[in-house]
């Protein structure tokens, strides 16, 4: 079973990731640390380093590293589901789950991250809302592919246990 959390930045899916696996009892894996691990480098140092194609590249490696594992669940990067079919190949080794977030909130929660964000890092409050909300809607037709939606605020472990237990209990 594998269990593939997208959305953009800062909507929880490392949060929520730890979170589902330790309720179930399963492998958490954020995509963007395995990255990090297997480099020896930042993904800010990578984006920097090899440029946003080259770590377009590493992100389809590093899933293409964990498709034969089982009983896991990914956190993946905010980009992932948008580049190398990278979403057809979630929807097709487990569940995608999408968490949706409105811009506004996730202006805040980037703003208010000790996560360097190497795309968004040099924008003014105003700047980042606009790109957060130009970028929302390039990367929604890959998010609305996932499975499964919820939207982000509120949510508690109920909302995803709602969803994934008839998925993991079968």
């Amino acid at each position: 079973m594998k269990i593939f959390l997208i959305g953009y930045m800062g909507c929880g899916k490392s949060r929520w990731g730890k979170i589902i696996a330790g309720h179930y009892g399963f492998r958490f894996i954020d995509l963007d640390t395995l990255i990090e691990e297997r480099e020896d480098l930042s993904v800010s140092e990578i984006f920097e380093k090899y440029r946003e194609s080259g770590f377009r590249k590493r992100e389809y490696d590093a899933l293409e590293s964990i498709s034969d594992k089982e009983n896991i669940i990914v956190a993946t990067g905010g980009g992932a589901p948008c580049f190398s079919n990278n979403m057809e190949e979630m929807n097709r080794l487990g569940t995608t789950l999408f968490i949706e977030c409105s811009p506004q909130l996730l202006r805040e929660r980037i703003t208010e991250s000790d996560t360097e964000r190497p795309l968004v890092k040099n924008f003014s409050q105003d700047e980042l809302l606009n790109y957060i909300i130009r970028h929302l809607n390039n990367r929604m037709p890959f998010y609305e592919q996932s499975h499964y939606k919820l939207v982000s605020g509120n949510l508690e472990l109920d909302d995803f246990t709602a969803i994934l237990d008839p998925i993991i209990n079968l």
